[in-house]
């Protein structure tokens, strides 16, 4: 079953116009992730992330995928895994700083409640850096955003 839904899902992403050169990491105790290069972003998917390495490890692979590809729009989807709400435990802080530097624009989408509301947490802090990245609950606003180019709305009490 879960073997159908993946190739339904890689259908799908193949039918939005996704450019070869996926990279998929291997499923080691549940967590998975699928990065690769859209028309015009990175697209990041992470499934069944429990833990901070699990966190770390993704967070690596798409910076590096970032880079490798020269995209600095880059959608992230996390998928049936544990909200993050403690950015420090997490590692989220160096990665907000790199995105500030780089001017990365970077678009979260959750598929449950809780996860939508972590990050929108996330985003908070990362506009309060200076950071642009938002929350969102689908992905067609998220990739709406990205190409759009226009500036996140700043946090209450920062100017722009």
């Amino acid at each position: 079953m879960l073997e159908s839904n993946m190739k339904a899902d890689e259908e799908a992403h193949k039918a939005r116009g996704a450019v070869p050169n996926k990279a998929i990491a291997p499923r080691r105790s549940g967590v998975w992730h699928r990065i690769g290069a859209e028309s015009g972003y990175l697209r990041a998917e992470l499934f069944n992330r429990q833990t901070v390495d699990e966190t770390r490890q993704f967070l690596e692979a798409t910076l590096a995928a970032a880079i490798e590809h020269r995209l600095p729009l880059v959608l992230i989807r996390v998928r049936n895994s544990v909200p993050i709400f403690t950015v420090e435990r997490y590692g989220l802080s160096d990665y907000l700083e790199l995105a500030f530097k780089s001017r990365y624009r970077i678009a979260l989408v959750g598929d449950t409640v809780e996860l939508r509301i972590a990050h929108q947490y996330i985003a908070t802090m990362a506009r309060m850096r200076g950071v642009r990245l938002r929350a969102f609950a689908d992905e067609a606003g998220a990739i709406a955003w990205l190409r759009s180019g226009e500036a996140p709305a700043a946090a209450p009490g920062l100017a722009e």
